[in-house]
């Protein structure tokens, strides 16, 4: 499941994947020239990305005759992680809603309706994506999630992991805003799970992560 989890969020966490994302949540299903005219992307730069979210499972392929066609939607049931996720960044990534709309997806503190707000949107998902790219990440969220907390030291025992890498892991964590650090009684900082996001997008990112998780372990017990 962790390598899953880790080839989707690495789908996920590039720009010009997102605003392929962005186009076809508002323009439907469209074929590769016309996306490609649409965002200015060349051609194999473009065919390369689609094979990483088709592979991904956030995007379904279609053939008619000699054409091929693409839509945003994930071949896999919608209890997947790549069912969730394709679901969700679908109506995060459509077509903006006012503060107002009932169907807004909860984005009111991370979109400010001006010019500069689809960018800074797709800006808040590569950063929280990122979180989730790399399996050592992965382990030390599993960790904190039945350990509550935790230091590197405890880490290089746990998880047989070098204390740079531990070090690295958790402060790219601590920057994206998934963990809290304070310093314990004898100095070292002690790193627990953040109870409030950065934004929703970071706190809806983790819930599917761990929704995944408790699916399979369901699964498997």
């Amino acid at each position: 499941m962790d390598e899953i989890i880790v080839r989707v969020a690495r789908a996920i966490a590039s720009l010009p994947r997102l605003r392929l994302l962005v186009c076809l949540a508002r323009k439907g299903e469209m074929n590769p020239n016309a996306l490609a005219a649409e965002l200015a992307m060349p051609l194999n730069a473009l065919s390369a990305h689609l094979r990483t979210l088709v592979t991904a499972g956030l995007l379904q392929r279609r053939k008619s005759g000699a054409w091929c066609y693409y839509r945003f939607e994930s071949p896999y049931g919608a209890e997947t992680l790549s069912g969730r996720l394709a679901a969700w960044l679908k109506i995060v990534l459509g077509k903006p809603q006012r503060p107002d709309s009932q169907s807004n997806p909860g984005l009111h503190e991370v979109r400010d309706y001006s010019s500069g707000a689809e960018s800074s949107l797709l800006e808040t998902i590569f950063e929280a994506a990122t979180a989730f790219t790399d399996l050592r990440r992965l382990q030390i969220f599993r960790h904190l999630c039945q350990h509550k907390q935790t230091t590197v030291g405890k880490l290089v025992v746990a998880l047989s992991m070098s204390e740079q890498a531990a070090s690295r892991h958790t402060s790219k964590l601590r920057r994206r805003g998934y963990l809290l650090a304070d310093r314990g009684g004898q100095g070292e900082l002690v790193f627990e799970l953040s109870r409030e996001f950065k934004t929703p997008v970071h706190a809806e990112m983790l819930a599917t992560i761990h929704a995944a998780w408790k699916q399979r372990q369901s699964r498997t017990s």
